[in-house]
């Protein structure tokens, strides 16, 4: 993953679902995405993942994306 100020654990979440590169998110469903992750953890995800998860997927979207869109306050 290669997004300025992206999590690691949520990162760490998509290459363990098998998400290894950004543009594998295009036109996936951010809540989806945290449904495939909440499936395979037994313990709550932090509040954060579905932020995240929303601003992986307008990135992985965007051939220029808004640098102002990728602060994880943007999303929540």
């Amino acid at each position: 993953m290669r997004i300025t100020r992206f999590p690691v654990d949520v990162a760490r979440e998509l290459l363990d679902a098998g998400y290894y590169r950004v543009d594998q998110l295009a036109g996936r469903s951010p809540e989806t995405l945290l449904s495939e992750i909440k499936a395979r953890n037994k313990a709550a995800l932090p509040a954060h993942f579905l932020p995240a998860l929303k601003m992986a997927v307008y990135f992985a979207e965007s051939d220029s994306p808004d640098p102002k869109k990728l602060f994880l306050d943007q999303w929540q």
